[in-house]
């Protein structure tokens, strides 16, 4: 019985945030797969369009030649033909075969390319994965950028493609919303410009006006709170930044929107990249899927865009950057309440870097897979925050739900000071307050269970990255060049923990697990 209330809580409290339009998509969705298996191929004449292109950003090495691919850094050789519904790495890495990304890697001559092309044309309707809106989406920019360098035409690519962005412009992602939106509005701009489709591009131009309105916070980020997701987001924007500035097909009409949002998500991104050019890995992030930061600052340079000096402010993360020292916090809510599907289980959650190297960090993404891995790397246990009574602050589960989600309730915040709360706990009757200060080459972290009584059991973790090793001395933990000295009535042991290194990889760490009733008091001295 207890176990089904509790699934009924879960369910209620993921469902009640979601929008009337999502549940309108679902639905019709769902009906629509019943009856249409595949997508309709035309290969009645379609009309595209050579477009200039500047040069944007190279891919990661992906195909490697005679069959070969790796993604998420797992390799598959395909013998006699390559199974583009290939569902063996699960569906996140048949998106990525079917993204076509390779197109733009270094070691990919125009034959291979061809051969890769020739494959996936040869029996369209046997595209399955390949088919739904996403993979379209960013499909359809990869081969328009691609036909577009290499001046390519041909009548049987240009049909598929065609046919695909018919589909795409009927098969919108409501259901889903957010970055997967943002992608479908990309890319059907891209299709406008590539075949001068009229009713492409008014479709794209009525959504990249609401959604960037939308999902593009008043400080710059992403409304995902992904910092990954962000730098993908940003990329794909600057490309439509470079289409429609090269290209005078509609008379450019949506070039200073563009470029104003590119400008706002670049300068996010610049104030939340550490020195040697990392983003934190904050929710669902890992290293090597998107452009570095780096990467996107030259591109947007190419396209005559410059990041300015911002403070992030609405996105909830705050920046300290102090002698040798910078830190990255999050005092901010999960994300928007109707897609919380990349959101973690982290209010409070906060990473260190010291001299440019990665010092105090959080256990990161490695899989979307749905399992205990997956719900591990999103628990409160796996960031450097407190859990109380062994529950997490939200309630994430189920892959990419969340039901019940801690709250800010309440922020403050000066010179070498912030201080937030939040209700993630009251179902215990507690509010957790965190407090940072710092200044002076020191940094103080006080954690504060108001309403606590005496039995809970409350741990506050502390995770370094791989190449540190801890040693403790009672109250005190000593790693690298950090002095961690908790208070007294403390106590703290040393776990190992896995620290995402990228997608299905990861490398052993330690963990500071520091326990305590009411208050807990860490003072960071650095050597």
């Amino acid at each position: 019985m207890i176990n089904w209330v509790k699934s009924l809580g879960l369910y209620f409290h993921t469902i009640r945030h979601l929008t009337f339009r999502q549940i309108y998509y679902q639905v019709l969705y769902r009906l629509k797969r019943i009856f249409v298996r595949s997508v309709r191929i035309r290969h009645t004449p379609v009309k595209s369009k050579a477009l200039y292109l500047e040069l944007s950003i190279q891919a990661n090495r992906s195909y490697l030649g005679n069959g070969g691919f790796k993604f998420l850094n797992l390799q598959k050789i395909f013998e006699n033909h390559i199974d583009w519904n290939f569902s063996d790495y699960r569906k996140l890495w048949v998106y990525n075969l079917n993204y076509f990304d390779f197109l733009h890697q270094e070691k990919v001559t125009d034959t291979e390319a061809v051969q890769l092309l020739d494959s996936f044309c040869l029996k369209p309707l046997q595209i399955r994965v390949g088919a739904e809106p996403y993979p379209i989406s960013i499909r359809g920019v990869n081969w328009i950028k691609f036909f577009s360098y290499k001046k390519m035409t041909n009548s049987e690519y240009d049909a598929i493609l065609y046919s695909h962005y018919r589909h795409l412009s009927l098969n919108l992602e409501y259901h889903i919303l957010g970055n997967h939106l943002l992608e479908n509005a990309f890319s059907l701009l891209f299709g406008a410009y590539y075949f001068e489709q009229d009713a492409f591009y008014i479709k794209a131009k009525k959504l990249l006006i609401a959604e960037l309105e939308e999902q593009i916070l008043g400080d710059g980020a992403h409304f995902e709170l992904s910092p990954m997701y962000h730098q993908t987001i940003l990329y794909r924007l600057l490309d439509c930044v470079n289409l429609v500035k090269n290209n005078s097909w509609k008379n450019r009409d949506l070039l200073p929107m563009l470029e104003g949002y590119a400008h706002r998500m670049l300068s996010w991104l610049k104030s939340m990249t550490f020195s040697n050019g990392d983003v934190p890995m904050m929710n669902d992030a890992a290293f090597g899927i998107a452009p570095t930061s780096n990467e996107l600052v030259a591109y947007a340079k190419r396209l005559g865009i410059a990041p300015a000096e911002i403070k992030p402010v609405d996105s909830g993360y705050r920046v300290v950057r102090e002698s040798d020292v910078e830190m990255v916090m999050d005092v901010g809510n999960l994300g928007p309440d109707y897609i919380l599907g990349h959101a973690h289980s982290d209010t409070f959650n906060f990473i260190l870097y010291h001299r440019g190297e990665p010092l105090i960090v959080e256990a990161g993404t490695s899989t979307y897979d749905l399992g205990h891995r997956r719900d591990e790397e999103r628990s409160t246990s796996s960031h450097n925050t407190v859990m109380v009574n062994n529950r997490n602050q939200s309630e994430v589960w189920a892959g990419f739900r969340v039901g019940r989600r801690a709250k800010i309730v309440n922020l403050e915040e000066r010179d070498g000071f912030l201080s937030a709360s939040h209700d993630g706990y009251g179902n215990f009757g507690i509010t957790h307050q965190r407090t940072w200060r710092w200044g002076q080459g020191e940094i103080s972290v006080d954690d504060e269970l108001v309403g606590a009584n005496a039995d809970v059991v409350a741990v506050a973790s502390i995770h370094f990255h791989p190449d540190q090793i801890p040693e403790v001395d009672k109250q005190v933990v000593k790693v690298g060049p950090l002095i961690i000295q908790a208070t007294e009535d403390s106590s703290v042991t040393i776990e190992n923990f896995n620290y995402a290194t990228g997608f299905n990889i990861s490398r052993k760490g330690f963990v500071a697990r520091f326990r305590f009733k009411k208050h807990l008091g860490l003072r960071m001295m650095f050597q």
